[in-house]
């Protein structure tokens, strides 16, 4: 069976429909998941996670009808296996027009499901956890079964990237209560928490693992300039930069945070290749990441006329001049 979001936010579904069942559509905030109930004998719930563009950020939600171990795949790339419980799929980061497809098929019955014991779990808000060791490349599979030993519920998103490997990891990111909202995984830069540290992992949201996915080649009515998925928007060569700002050119992926400190909330991010609007600079905390350290942090304006800041380490140019203008 498929499952296809389109970008209009309408899901449509090839197969029977005595297979499927609609729960319904549920408006969300962010950081919050809609508690679906869960029918764990014979059935599996997919949620699909997404902006509708009348309603916001919703979560839409399907009963299937299956007792069998399934194989699901997203945009062509395969995820772990499942067997009843819940099956989520992040769905907000797709680019303007892009669809989102989720095929189930039924895999080998010897293959084991991820899964950790609800007694081992409870049901508390949140699960202290030692950050595990998470590389791009590895095999999503092993990457979803750690995750759920420890006692977290999985979501997945593709991402279009060169390397690593097609269907293998990107990253992880884990939401947290502290002040930083969710790590990431591989680590962003040396000053972020990586593999042995202890952090507070909320699960009013699931982990998400991002799925490497190759780069589609644009079609002949796309530009070169279609935005990353990210909610600061990148700015097309060929317009003119809004007044006041400077034209800023990733070199790398990083977070956009709510202060010039890497324990500031994130709020956004952006991707190597892209051009964002670039308010000002100002000295902030020293980060070493991507080959260079630096205290100086830009703030750049983001599609919603909200602002974040990102460290300069994280755009083409020398930290210190690539934005002249102080804040």
């Amino acid at each position: 069976m498929t499952f296809t979001l389109d970008a209009s936010g309408k899901i449509t579904v090839s197969v029977a429909k005595n297979f499927v069942t609609p729960i319904g559509i549920f408006s969300v905030e962010t950081g919050v998941e809609h508690q679906f109930d869960i029918n764990p004998k014979g059935f599996l719930t997919a949620v699909f996670r997404y902006l509708d563009p009348e309603r916001g950020l919703v979560e839409a939600g399907y009963q299937i009808k299956t007792d069998r171990r399934v194989e699901p795949a997203l945009d062509g790339q395969e995820l772990a296996p499942a067997q009843g419980g819940t099956l989520r799929i992040d769905a907000t980061d797709a680019e303007p027009g892009e669809t989102t497809e989720l095929t189930i098929s039924d895999t080998p019955q010897d293959t084991p499901v991820p899964s950790a014991s609800a007694s081992a779990c409870g049901d508390s808000g949140s699960v202290e956890l030692e950050l595990p060791e998470v590389s791009a490349g590895d095999a999503v599979a092993d990457t979803v079964a750690e995750l759920s030993a420890a006692c977290l519920e999985v979501q997945y998103a593709v991402e279009e990237v060169t390397e690593p490997e097609d269907g293998t990891v990107v990253r992880v990111e884990i939401p947290t209560t502290g002040p930083e909202g969710k790590v990431q995984l591989p680590p962003v830069d040396d000053g972020a928490p990586g593999p042995g540290d202890k952090v507070t992992a909320s699960r009013a949201q699931a982990a998400t693992v991002h799925v490497a996915a190759t780069p589609q080649e644009p079609s002949p009515t796309d530009t070169a300039t279609s935005p990353p998925p990210t909610e600061t928007a990148p700015t097309a060569p060929t317009d003119s930069p809004p007044p006041g700002t400077t034209t800023v050119h990733g070199a790398a992926y990083a977070p956009v945070r709510s202060d010039p400190s890497r324990t500031g909330i994130e709020v956004s991010n952006i991707d190597a290749g892209f051009d964002y609007d670039a308010l000002c600079a100002q000295r902030g905390e020293e980060v070493t990441a991507h080959g260079r350290t630096s205290d100086i942090w830009i703030k750049l304006l983001r599609t919603n006329g909200e602002t974040g800041w990102v460290t300069a380490t994280a755009l083409t140019g020398d930290p210190e001049t690539v934005v002249t203008t102080a804040c």
